[in-house]
């Protein structure tokens, strides 16, 4: 992904475990604290995030984690419970800390150098792909569409549960404008309370709930007359909505609002993955027209068992393979790359579901989909050079109806849809879509939000 890496640890250096205004000290070595939690919040102001590590700001002065082995400022949060917290987002740590429990163990190191340059600063760091339109009310948020990038760099802004601070990127992933979005969480609840509504009327399932009172205390701030109100009917960062168990927060659950992508450097041409319709008319007509463009990927006829072609797909030598009459066609990662070191576009033959198999290989095609209102307009399609054979009403059925279901299954595969009609045009948008695509920056999905 592309994101700056944290500060690597300094050696560590003997010390006692009571470091309370012990500030001459640079790095000391990571300790482990117990604390009792006798009140649902902490009463621990955070900073930072999964960018250079989330940071202890303020213990106040009733916190359960007040003492001198206790927790301090400028503790760099590695564990909570038997969770890893180097990599996680403050909003994360937040969370997890407003889970109710009896007791805690922390296991915290004190750096202050890298305290003091993390607080006051944005310290989240990563790319989100938005799955849903949204149209700003206010001026400080933020408006984007479905399939936007965006980057952010705040998931806690101000102690405010509920919101991020993004950025908008164009096309180059170049920074446009920065606001508030809603959070993941919001999001989340927010189409599983519609869905939750349109499929069962009655709602009466009882779960403990975070009260709000909790989140205001838990992070309270100095200067509370900086706080936006949090009690008219606007607000939707209130933890009154959320459960305590519908924040799945370190489970690999699919958001309905974001999903998390990263950047990569493709300097080699893509693959392209022609899907619908009239492919091998379509595929000779890129081929003839722009040979020095588009090479088919050859297949590899081979003679071996069962066995051994599936070993070959494990082993990522094999991206798929079509069973024929004592052999397999298979289409191998060496043709794909030889075709790819010429500098031409390969044209994969291979079914849909080796996709994923290729995203695992690091080989990310252009997938386009060929769109046919009906099976009457596949079997109207003519052309006097590749298609001069007249398609009949069965085969252009098959045709559609195998598109239906590849569009139903993988259209979340596809880079671009364009409409079917004749041939020449057909070609003409493909290539279009090939040299915009290799233009822009690519996005792959990441890990789970």
């Amino acid at each position: 992904m592309e994101q700056d890496e944290g500060p690597s640890t300094p050696p560590a250096k003997q010390s006692s475990s009571r470091i309370a205004g012990d500030t001459n000290k640079k790095t000391l070595e990571p300790r482990v604290v117990f604390i009792k939690k006798s009140q649902l919040e902490l009463g621990v102001h955070l900073c930072g995030g999964n960018l250079h590590g989330v940071f202890v700001a303020e213990v106040e002065d009733d916190s359960p984690a007040k003492g001198p082995d206790g927790l301090v400022p400028g503790d760099l949060i590695l564990e909570y419970g038997s969770l890893d917290m180097r990599n996680k987002t403050v909003e994360e740590v937040y969370v997890e800390m407003l889970k109710p429990r009896d007791g805690v163990r922390l296991k915290v190191q004190y750096r202050p150098e890298e305290f003091t340059k993390a607080k006051g600063l944005p310290g989240d760091s990563f790319y989100i792909r938005a799955l849903y339109d949204r149209l700003a009310d206010v001026e400080h948020e933020l408006s984007f569409k479905k399939d936007d990038i965006l980057y952010v760099d705040d998931t806690l802004p101000q102690g405010t549960f509920g919101s991020w601070m993004a950025w908008q990127l164009d096309e180059n992933a170049q920074k446009i404008q920065r606001g508030q979005i809603p959070s993941k969480y919001v999001m989340d609840q927010e189409f599983s309370r519609r869905l939750s509504m349109s499929e069962v009327k009655d709602d009466n399932s009882a779960t403990k709930t975070l009260s709000a009172a909790a989140r205001r205390s838990f992070f309270r701030r100095k200067h509370k007359h900086k706080r936006s109100g949090s009690k008219d009917g606007k607000d939707l960062l209130s933890l009154d909505a959320f459960s305590n168990d519908s924040i799945p927060l370190f489970e690999d659950s699919v958001s309905l609002a974001y999903q998390r992508v990263q950047k990569v450097d493709c300097a080699a041409l893509r693959p392209v993955l022609i899907l619908g319709p009239l492919l091998d008319v379509v595929k000779e007509m890129l081929v003839n027209e722009a040979p020095g463009k588009f090479c088919r990927c050859p297949l590899e006829v081979m003679k071996a068992s069962q066995q051994a072609i599936e070993r070959g797909v494990k082993d990522c030598l094999f991206v798929d393979y079509k069973r024929r009459s004592g052999h397999f066609d298979v289409t191998t990662v060496a043709s794909i790359k030889e075709i790819t070191e010429k500098n031409r576009h390969c044209l994969l033959d291979i079914a849909p579901h080796a996709i994923e198999r290729l995203h695992h290989m690091h080989i990310y095609p252009i997938v386009i989909f060929i769109h046919y209102k009906s099976a009457k307009h596949v079997k109207e399609q003519r052309d006097p050079i590749y298609l001069r054979d007249k398609v009949t009403q069965r085969h252009s059925k098959e045709q559609f109806e195998a598109a239906q279901k590849v569009e139903q299954e993988y259209s979340r595969y596809f880079t671009g849809v364009i409409q079917g009609g004749a041939l020449s045009s057909i070609c003409t948008q493909i290539l279009a879509m090939v040299n915009q695509e290799q233009n822009k920056v690519l996005w792959i999905p990441a890990c789970p939000l």
